[in-house]
């Protein structure tokens, strides 16, 4: 990679991709899903007292630890309860999900040019099989909440991926549709492209500031032909 010229799609080394929202369209019911998990929280006396704004695997890891601090058996009982509810939600969005078009073929394309793909998503590895199995997505790694200890916005999501794709952040690229795809790929110094679905606000990555904001992954290739990244 020559700095003067910027990267270009032949100096990557890997492709990090979110999957929901990136990939293919879940339509996972997160509001339903966050619902469900609240329910079985107060249902068990849990305290949710500033919990408002947590996505929902960092709400079941809050009330876990709280609950475990006063009785380990209930908060077994919540983790299970809890995580039933949420693979329910990942099961029927994936029933019904649909991959974007030229997704397939642009997989296919950096595996052909020797750029590696992975995968990592926060949810359920169940879900995402049974979606890969019925398409056609090649891919290098995938780890999804079920593989790591820790899920994006943790940067260790992507440090895991990395390793697994001997690939340097620096010749890498993060592609999510969301704030912590972002979050996460800047944290372990990768390169990042946010993808701005039309059910986003135009500012939505306005506070995160991603190299390149695009409206589909597919046009990630002749965007990198046309302005190679640059970092001043």
């Amino acid at each position: 990679m020559n700095p003067d010229s910027g990267l270009g799609l032949s100096d990557l080394q890997a492709i990090l991709f979110d999957f929901d929202g990136t990939l293919v369209e879940l339509r996972i019911d997160f509001d339903a899903m966050k619902r469900r998990v609240r329910e079985v929280a107060l249902a068990l006396g849990a305290d949710l007292t500033g919990c408002e704004r947590l996505y929902t695997l960092e709400l079941i890891e809050r009330v876990s630890s709280e609950l475990e601090r006063r009785d380990p058996e209930l908060a077994e009982r919540f983790r299970q309860q809890a995580e039933t509810a949420v693979i329910d939600e990942d099961m029927k969005g994936a029933a019904e999900a649909e991959v974007y078009p030229g997704v397939p073929e642009l997989l296919h394309m950096l595996h052909d040019r020797n750029v590696r793909v992975g995968i990592v998503t926060r949810n359920c590895r169940q879900a995402v099989e049974q979606i890969i199995a019925r398409s056609d997505l090649p891919y290098d790694v995938l780890l999804t909440r079920d593989d790591v200890p820790r899920v994006k916005p943790d940067p260790l999501h992507l440090e895991i991926a990395l390793r697994a794709l001997h690939a340097s952040p620096s010749r890498t690229l993060m592609v999510g549709d969301h704030l912590a795809d972002i979050e996460a790929g800047q944290a372990v110094g990768a390169w990042t492209v946010g993808i701005l679905n039309s059910n986003r606000p135009s500012d939505y990555f306005a506070a995160v500031h991603p190299d390149a904001i695009l409206s589909s992954v597919v046009d990630i290739p002749a965007y990198l032909a046309a302005h190679p990244l640059r970092r001043s």
